[in-house]
């Protein structure tokens, strides 16, 4: 059952990646643009947890490409999008801030150590195979890139939710399905750190769900007022 629902999370992914990519090939704008690396970046993570599983236990390569696409940078790029979504001019500025802190992630994921008898089961998805929590460790990093990815993609959701409630219905009820993704993303990680499975898979892809019907509606309100 849980293999079943890991392909499930990774052929929806990947589909509503491709639907994402799409969208800015027709539409180029900046929000599609990070919300696409965002997808794209969600759809290697799961793709590389339904891998794992397959193979029985991590690689190391694997491993590592799992902890940078979906441990340390599953929401980063997503709450981007959103904020890209109701400010550009913000969202560049955030992202030109964060570039440094992403290369060093990245550096630390390639280079830290790694210890895979550390992990609870061969394929788990857990972050003990780096060492503990601290400056030189990946795990330290995956907090604030996850905080912050999370609180732009429910923040700014809800914001522009209450804004535009009156104003712009359609575009209210696409930024209300993105806070609800959120939520629901959030949740279900926050379920696997605490040792409850089963759920991970199904809530993954329940909200990559969401968030895309929330990007549609959001999008297609903002064009429809002649935004650019």
């Amino acid at each position: 059952m849980a293999e079943l629902l890991s392909a499930l999370a990774v052929a929806l992914s990947w589909g509503l990646f491709a639907l994402t990519w799409g969208r800015y090939r027709k539409r180029p704008s900046l929000h599609n643009a990070l919300y696409s690396l965002g997808l794209l970046l969600f759809a290697l993570g799961v793709s590389a947890e339904l891998l794992a599983r397959l193979l029985g236990a991590w690689t190391p390569a694997l491993y590592r490409l799992w902890y940078l696409v979906g441990a340390m940078h599953g929401v980063t790029f997503l709450g981007l999008g959103s904020l890209a979504l109701l400010n550009p001019r913000a969202a560049r500025g955030l992202l030109l801030l964060l570039s440094p802190f992403i290369l060093y992630g990245l550096h630390l994921v390639l280079s830290a150590p790694l210890d895979l008898s550390a992990l609870p089961t061969p394929h788990a998805p857990s972050g003990k195979a780096f060492p503990e929590p601290s400056l030189t460790s990946p795990r330290l990093w995956t907090i604030p890139f996850n905080l912050l990815g999370t609180l732009l993609l429910a923040g700014v959701a809800l914001y522009t939710t209450l804004l535009f409630w009156r104003r712009n219905p359609l575009r209210a009820q696409g930024t209300a399905l993105i806070f609800v993704a959120a939520l629901v993303l959030a949740s279900t990680s926050t379920l696997n750190r605490l040792g409850v499975v089963g759920l991970e898979e199904l809530g993954r892809a329940l909200g990559v769900a969401l968030l895309y019907l929330g990007v549609v509606l959001a999008d297609r309100s903002a064009y429809a007022g002649g935004r650019a």
